[in-house]
């Protein structure tokens, strides 16, 4: 994580965290933990409504495909891998 691009967030805080790694020792980073949701639902335009609701259906169609697999964690191990290497 960029620490500069979280800095002066809108939509959250930057907090100190700091641990020992059993082989490296000692660490320190920041950690963003983001402002509460509203408890209020927003208005979404029909444009954003008809998106977010072609969002649910694939994500539902492949919710549905991924449950016919014998062993869905093959594919989802290198998918959480590529997927960490891109955010560090």
């Amino acid at each position: 994580m960029k620490a500069e691009e979280f800095a002066d967030s809108p939509t959250g805080i930057l907090i100190p965290i700091q641990g020992t790694h059993p082989r490296f020792g000692p660490w320190e980073h920041v950690a963003f933990v983001p402002s509460p949701l509203p408890l209020e639902t927003p208005t979404l335009s029909a444009t954003t409504f008809n998106a977010v609701a072609r969002a649910r259906a694939a994500l539902a169609s492949l919710d549905s495909s991924a449950r016919q697999l014998p062993h869905p964690g093959l594919l989802r191990r290198p998918t959480l891998r590529r997927e960490a290497r891109l955010a560090s």
